[in-house]
């Protein structure tokens, strides 16, 4: 019975090892998408500012 124990209790902290290794992995991967989506969201702002000067429409530009 001791030993069915130490092999539940072996197996078990194996697939947390496992779970903890991919979480890291997957905040990684989330981490990377993130500052891929903000670089695009500077961008996209960038371009907006732009696109409203160019219409006249920036009044925070113009003064």
């Amino acid at each position: 019975m001791a030993n069915e124990t130490l092999a539940q209790i072996e197996h078990t902290s194996q697939l947390i090892i496992f779970q903890v290794k991919n979480v890291s992995k997957l905040l990684g991967k989330a981490w990377f998408e993130l500052e891929l989506a903000r670089s695009d969201l500077r961008e996209l702002i960038e371009l907006h500012e732009k696109w409203e000067e160019e219409n006249g429409l920036n009044q925070e530009h113009q003064q």
